[in-house]
């Protein structure tokens, strides 16, 4: 029987972006390289297929779509399989086959809980590639599979033809050899004096700018790929704030309860950035701001 699972980012199972991305490229021996790519609902599938012993037709799967029918096709073939399998989850396909970021991770993060609760034995012996005979999941860039085309045959022209000799040779008038200098004769022949062969030895001043152009726009974007990665980690961070204090939210509905607890939302609040406390920094301001909001009252 199928376990039914609700998401609650308050809970061990709550993955990483690139943990659960490795996650999935562990279990189907895949190659994804970010949550968005999950977008196409080919993965699901075959991770249906692993848990519950060949549950899907895997030829009616579109490993690799190239068209927006193929991605409806893959969700549709998912979504029968779990009306049959009785699992309740909801699937919104017109958001999911968008591939943002935020609607595929929280999905993501849901089966991964619900994989877990259903998983019975580790699926040591499943083949994925062999499963889904053979093909790269997602296809790997650049392995078309084209031939190049055979190059044009070349034309050859036809040689000229050899013009008649004249009858009359002209008699052959010898001119006097040049007067060899003493250089030459010791074997040393004088540098032509020319003013190019001294120029090709300096860089002109057009060279040196570019070449200063070049780092410089190596260091603007060394700059900007830093940024980037910042604030994708303080988005993530604040992401996963957010999932924990819905997971609060949940339990206090479950328990029918009109407060949350100080302490529970205290302790959510104040965990830092993974990436932060790995580099043992933290954020004194934040932490102030939300002591005094905290300490305004006791629940909310």
């Amino acid at each position: 029987m199928v376990v039914n699972v609700f998401i609650s980012a308050v809970t061990t199972d709550t993955l990483s972006r690139k943990d659960a991305v490795a996650w999935v490229n562990n279990l189907l021996k895949s190659h994804f390289t970010k949550v968005e790519e999950m977008a196409s609902g080919a993965a699901y599938c075959q991770l249906t297929h692993l848990l519950f012993n060949n549950s899907i037709n895997l030829r009616k799967v579109k490993f690799n779509p190239r068209s927006e029918p193929d991605i409806l096709n893959n969700w549709k073939v998912l979504t029968t399989a779990w009306k049959h399998l009785e699992i309740d989850k909801p699937v919104d396909v017109e958001k999911m086959k968008k591939a943002k970021f935020q609607d595929n991770m929280e999905f993501l993060q849901w089966f991964y809980k619900f994989f877990n609760a259903n998983l019975a034995v580790e699926p040591e012996d499943y083949d994925a590639v062999a499963a889904r005979f053979g093909e790269d999941l997602p296809a790997l860039k650049g392995a078309t599979g084209a031939r190049p085309a055979a190059p044009a045959p070349r034309t050859v022209a036809a040689a000229p033809k050899a013009k008649p000799l004249p009858t009359s040779v002209p008699p052959v008038v010898s001119k006097p050899a040049p007067a060899v200098t003493s250089n030459v004769r010791n074997g040393a022949r004088p540098a032509p004096a020319t003013s190019a062969g001294s120029r090709r030895s300096e860089n002109s001043p057009n060279e040196d700018i570019l070449k200063q152009e070049v780092e410089k726009q190596k260091t603007v974007a060394s700059e900007w790929e830093t940024m980037a990665k910042e604030m994708e980690s303080e988005r993530e961070f604040y992401y996963a704030m957010l999932q924990q204090v819905e997971g609060l939210l949940h339990e206090a509905d479950e328990l029918k309860s009109a407060t949350i607890d100080k302490e529970s939302l205290r302790s959510i609040l104040y965990q830092g950035n993974k990436d932060t406390e790995q580099n043992g920094e933290e954020n004194p301001q934040l932490q102030d701001a939300l002591a005094a909001n905290l300490d305004d009252t006791e629940t909310f």
